[in-house]
């Protein structure tokens, strides 16, 4: 990036100050413009052609799967695919088991995106997963769900869906309610994988069920990895009652379990009146094995306890009152109260960027193999690149610090909010995909490394590309990474 987004030449770094003075000039000759559009143009072409080979590459992908590699359709050699689903919904048994004596904290977080790319509404709510004085499991709330949500609401449905099928399982006894397709093998977040498509038979009234895609790591047998929604979809006399498609990761815990680690939903909810789009973040921390005297039995055998495990304690024994929840994916009814048209289009009131990140609501956070976290940052500054190519102010907002800076190569800074305001203006150009990454991660901290193609405009109808390398640091909070710091110098 950089303060004019990491054009490594002192006067692309310098136009935005230009822009707004009024003056315009053009850093190139003639002769060097001349062959600049030659070389553009020919570069044009070039990619134009690449883009239709991807194109219809990936549009033989699920959403969820397109930015993993691609997926082999050869048979699994050495085992059946049968073999292969008994063996995981046998560990799936243990998983789940092994889940319930586990404690742990869930922070979920939704948003609404109004059409310039901001948000027009939120949704934040965390709980503990936790045991009570008989050892009994409760769900306690750790403060009072803050909802300013405006064109949707949650349901019961949502939550249940936040609880249970975001975070799928699939056991033995649930495979004879689903159809499951292998599709192949494929690398994923560092670990080797079989694919299967899944969808339910048929779906009994009252009841939810997972449609979608999931990864089974080759040597574990557990999922490590699912996409889809959950279904039916609700619509009827009452309203409608939209469902996201989301992606699920898994870390491995205790180094035995591949427990949830987050959630991540970006998808638009098509009603009849108008669409809605949502960013929805669901994140599960501080997994903690529960020190009662309960056991895990397994074919008839008890599981090994953890070595080195201390007995822990409910961390909360008051247990507060069920908030009353608000209704999500379905219309808000003081729109109807108001005698206004379902889903009106939302005509914000406000346009200042909103500051968010604040601290860090969840402690002692599991740490993460290294490869999923290798895997999820370069997906992330994949991500970077989009929103700010594509102006998605919301994207940039949650994954920037609100004390990031930007330092180009000839030492100026800026910050988010000035970075923000220059994209949302149309002063910043657009990002190519990051090349040549590298990834160092020591604990809740990372740093990516790699090189990109920036174009920037310098006029009314003039746009500059370079090519820059940058350097940008991470950091972990609340099991989310958040980009920092962004340092970048003159691609040789």
């Amino acid at each position: 990036m950089g303060r004019r987004l990491g054009i490594g030449q002192h006067d692309i770094m310098n136009r935005h100050s230009e822009i707004r003075a009024g003056r315009r000039r053009n850093p190139l000759s003639g002769c060097e413009r001349k062959n600049r559009s030659l070389a553009s143009l020919g570069k044009t072409i070039l990619w134009l052609g690449v883009s239709i080979l991807l194109l219809f590459g990936l549009l033989a992908l699920p959403a969820g799967a397109q930015d993993d590699s691609y997926v082999n359709p050869s048979p699994p050699e050495g085992i059946t695919v049968r073999q292969i689903i008994q063996r995981f919904a046998e560990q799936e048994a243990v998983y789940k088991q092994a889940r319930e004596h586990y404690t742990y904290r869930e922070i979920v977080k939704l948003q609404t995106i109004d059409d310039r790319g901001f948000v027009d509404g939120e949704y934040d709510d965390s709980f503990d997963v936790t045991f009570d004085d008989q050892g009994e499991r409760v769900v306690k709330q750790v403060s009072h769900p803050r909802d300013s949500l405006k064109r949707i609401r949650v349901t019961p449905e949502d939550i249940s869906d936040m609880r249970d099928r975001m975070p799928f399982v699939l056991t033995a006894d649930e495979i004879p309610e689903y159809n499951i397709h292998y599709v192949g093998q494929q690398d994923t977040g560092g670990s080797h994988a079989y694919v299967f498509e899944i969808s339910p038979k048929a779906m009994a009234e009252g009841q939810r069920y997972f449609e979608g895609r999931i990864w089974v790591d080759a040597q574990a047998f557990q999922i490590v990895k699912s996409y889809g929604k959950a279904v039916p979809d609700l619509i009827n006399r009452a309203g409608e009652n939209l469902f996201p498609k989301f992606t699920t990761y898994r870390e491995l815990v205790d180094g035995k379990y591949w427990f949830p680690s987050y959630t991540r939903a970006n998808d638009t909810l098509y009603f009849s009146n108008s669409p809605v789009h949502i960013i929805e973040d669901v994140d599960y921390t501080n997994y903690k094995r529960f020190g009662s005297e309960s056991k895990i039995i397994y074919n008839g055998q008890e599981l090994p306890p953890d070595k080195d495990q201390q007995p822990q304690s409910p961390t909360n024994r008051r247990q507060s009152a069920p908030p009353q929840q608000p209704q999500y994916g379905q219309q808000n009814p003081n729109e109807q109260s108001q005698n206004l048209p379902a889903r009106a289009p939302y005509r914000p009131q406000q346009t200042q960027i909103p500051r968010r990140n604040g601290p860090n609501p969840a402690a002692n956070l599991p740490q993460q193999p290294v490869q999923y976290v290798q895997q999820a940052l370069v997906s992330l500054e994949r991500e970077i690149s989009d929103a700010i190519t594509n102006r998605q102010i919301s994207t940039l907002e949650r994954v920037l610090t609100d004390d990031f800076k930007l330092i180009s190569a000839n030492g100026d800074s800026e910050d988010k909010f000035g970075l923000l305001d220059d994209i949302h203006q149309g002063r910043a150009g657009s990002f190519g995909q990051p090349q040549n990454l590298q990834v160092q991660v020591n604990g809740d901290h990372a740093v990516v490394t790699g090189v990109r193609e920036e174009s920037v405009p310098t006029g009314a109808h003039r746009v500059q590309t370079a090519t820059v390398r940058f350097t940008d640091t991470f950091i972990r909070r609340a099991g989310e990474w958040l980009l920092v710091e962004s340092r970048e110098s003159a691609a040789r």
